[in-house]
């Protein structure tokens, strides 16, 4: 008997598939990246901007391209954009196979104009749950796939939602903010693809249908977290320019850099860190508190 060997490049055949499949592992599509493309391909070119939130550069808004919008980071979206997203992450989970997707909408009539839609997701995945204000047509709502939860008069129905407990797990999350002089409407909130993320948003959007609880906890700790990391960071950044400065002017003039002054400037920096120390922690006391 001849045994025929296969070879590639050299090494035999469980080599050649093993580089193969190496290399499909390297060119595999990152979640957030196809995520982000995905929302990028349903808005206009031009308006392709969001705001940072709680950011500020010399007291003007900071705006951020979506190919550079960072995951878990919170900010300003419009309406256009903000159903962009929502759009994507649903069609993220509905490609999967399995699992469970959950989507509110803050009026029952946008429900009614997306019940194919919704229904076609039902008979992709294990479950889609719809979060919304009104009554549903009892016709449309048939199967055990497809399930209606009422969220009018309760902290949900100020958020859109679209959250996927799939393989890859995807989340978009962001509550709507009223019209200010004259200005439209806007949405603060976040995209994730990081499962704990998720994982705690399902939680607790669960124990708010169930009745308990006044505000959604997950996103007002990542909102408070988000705002506190902001904050730190404009003080540090300012404090940082002013000792610039004061090294510059030292430079240039050393024989103003007395003993006294040296310890002056020294003072003033145990002070500022002390004072820096005093944002996180008054954030974390806020944390936990009964929202009034």
């Amino acid at each position: 008997m001849v045994r025929l060997t296969y070879k590639a490049n050299g090494s035999d055949a469980s080599d050649g598939l093993r580089y193969r499949m190496g290399a499909m592992a390297k060119t595999k599509i990152n979640p957030w990246a196809q995520l982000m493309r995905e929302v990028q391909r349903r808005v206009p070119a031009r308006q392709q901007l969001v705001q940072e939130a709680f950011t500020s550069d010399h007291r003007h808004t900071v705006l951020v391209k979506l190919n550079e919008v960072s995951p878990d980071t919170f900010y300003w979206f419009d309406e256009r954009t903000a159903c962009a997203c929502f759009d994507a992450v649903m069609d993220a989970a509905v490609r999967q196979t399995g699992g469970r997707l959950m989507v509110s909408y803050t009026t029952f009539g946008e429900v009614e104009a997306q019940i194919h839609r919704l229904q076609h997701a039902a008979s992709k995945l294990d479950k889609v749950q719809v979060l919304a204000v009104g009554k549903p047509n009892r016709q449309l709502w048939q199967g055990a796939r497809l399930e209606w939860n009422s969220i009018a008069n309760t902290p949900l129905a100020r958020y859109r939602l679209a959250l996927a407990e799939t393989r890859e797990p995807f989340l978009f999350i962001a509550r709507e903010e009223p019209a200010r002089r004259g200005k439209p409407g806007r949405s603060l909130g976040f995209l994730s693809t990081d499962v704990d993320v998720v994982e705690e948003m399902a939680d607790d959007v669960e124990v708010l249908l169930r009745g308990y609880g006044g505000q959604l906890e997950a996103f007002e700790k990542l909102r408070l977290l988000h705002e506190t990391t902001q904050q730190v960071s404009r003080a540090l950044e300012s404090y940082a320019r002013r000792m610039e400065l004061a090294v510059e002017r030292a430079q240039r003039r050393p024989d103003l850099l007395t003993p006294a002054r040296f310890e002056r400037i020294v003072t003033q920096a145990i002070a500022k860190m002390e004072e820096l120390k005093e944002i996180p922690l008054s954030a974390l006391r806020t944390v936990g508190k009964p929202k009034r």
